[in-house]
C-alpha cells in the first residue's frame, strides 16, 4: 500500500514474518554457498574436492608420502597420449567392470577394488588416494565407488587434466603400458 503527497511516495512497510525470512534464506542458500571455500574440512567418508589452492599441498603429499596413490581413471588410450609421471592408470571402465561384495550386508555391487600395482593386492582402505580424469567427471565416479567400498581418504581433483598440468602437479609424459606390465611409481618425477 502506498499514498502519495505532493513530493513523496509513502510505502506502508510490513515487518516480514519468520516464514518469509526462512523462504528468502532457502532461495539464497545456493548463492551463498558459492562463496564458501571448496577446501573446507569434510567428513572422512565424503569425497574431498580440492581447489586450485590446495594443489600444492597435494603435490607435496604425493612427493613426500610413498604410501599415497595417484590414479588416472582415463582410458589407456588417453593415458598413452599424455599422463602424469606419478599417476598410475586405473581406467574407470575397468574399475566398474567387476563385482565386489559388501562385507556388512553381503550385497554384491558393480565395481573392482583398486589394486596396488607394486604388491598386486587391493589398496588398503586407510590409504590416501588422489584421483584425476580428463575433466573431473570420471574421477568423481571413481571416488564415489571407492567411498561405497569403504575407502575413507579419497581426494578427487575437480580440475581438468590441463589445469593440473599447468599447476605442475607432476611432469607430463607420453607412452603406453604394455599388457601385463606392472606400473611402478617413480617418486623422482613429482
Amino acid at each position: 500500500d502506498f499514498t502519495k503527497d505532493s513530493s513523496y511516495i509513502h510505502i506502508a512497510y510490513q515487518t516480514p514474518s519468520i516464514m518469509q525470512i526462512f523462504s528468502i534464506l532457502v532461495l539464497l542458500l545456493p548463492s551463498i554457498s558459492a562463496f564458501v571455500p571448496s577446501n573446507i574440512a569434510r567428513s572422512p567418508t565424503s569425497v574431498a574436492l580440492f581447489s586450485a589452492a590446495t594443489i600444492a599441498e597435494a603435490k607435496a603429499d604425493l612427493k613426500t608420502n610413498p604410501k599415497t596413490f595417484f590414479m588416472d581413471v582415463r582410458e589407456l588410450s588417453e593415458w598413452a597420449e599424455g599422463h602424469f609421471a606419478g599417476a598410475a592408470p586405473y581406467p574407470l571402465s575397468r574399475l566398474t567392470s567387476g563385482k565386489w561384495m559388501n562385507p556388512k550386508d553381503g550385497v554384491f555391487s558393480a565395481g573392482s577394488f583398486p589394486i596396488d600395482n607394486a604388491t598386486g593386492v587391493a589398496i588398503l582402505p586407510k590409504k590416501r588416494i588422489y584421483i584425476h580424469s580428463q575433466k573431473g567427471g570420471r574421477a568423481k565416479q571413481a571416488g564415489d565407488l571407492f567411498i561405497t567400498m569403504g575407502y575413507k581418504n579419497i581426494v578427487v581433483f575437480e580440475e581438468t587434466f590441463e589445469e593440473l598440468a599447468a599447476a605442475g602437479i607432476s611432469e607430463v609424459v607420453v607412452g603406453e603400458m604394455r599388457p601385463g606390465q606392472a606400473y611402478v611409481r617413480d617418486d623422482a618425477k613429482f
